[in-house]
């Protein structure tokens, strides 16, 4: 590599290295298929079993149950196309909900607080746990299931 094609692929560099630092937006696209993200759904009702089924385009994990307090968690990479989404049916007793528990969108990371979307199912609805803040956002009421 002769010199100036030496030092403006150093230039580059640390232009890029730079821009994913202070660069919200720029870091984003920078990690896109780089790194994992992932769901973990929570189980915070008192005494009853939550049951759920997720899935995306690609993939159906079936029906599961969490018994109080349990947890599932799962990590997948974003496809570079920006269209990664994964979406939860959830049930106990009488209640329903069903939402996309993550979509690959600058907006959709910031409200998780980063690459990890904790969900926790509690009597009133479900919430977003932010990681960063600590704190629990209810996102989802509890619709009920009509007989």
């Amino acid at each position: 590599m002769k010199g100036s094609s030496k030092a403006i692929w150093q230039f580059y560099c640390v232009v890029l290295l730079l821009a994913s630092a202070f660069a919200p937006s720029t870091s984003y696209w920078i990690r896109r298929g780089l790194t994992k993200d992932y769901v973990r759904i929570i189980n915070n009702l008192n005494n009853q079993q939550l049951q759920y089924q997720c899935k995306s385009k690609d993939d159906d994990f079936g029906l599961r149950s969490l018994p109080p307090n349990g947890e599932y968690e799962w990590g997948f990479r974003v496809n570079l196309w920006g269209s990664t989404l994964y979406f939860c049916n959830f049930w106990y007793l009488d209640n329903h909900a069903v939402f996309d528990v993550f979509r690959d969108t600058i907006d959709f990371l910031y409200e998780c607080g980063g690459a990890h979307c904790i969900w926790k199912a509690k009597e009133d609805g479900i919430y977003l746990f932010h990681i960063q803040t600590k704190e629990d956002k209810k996102m989802h009421d509890w619709e009920k299931i009509k007989a």
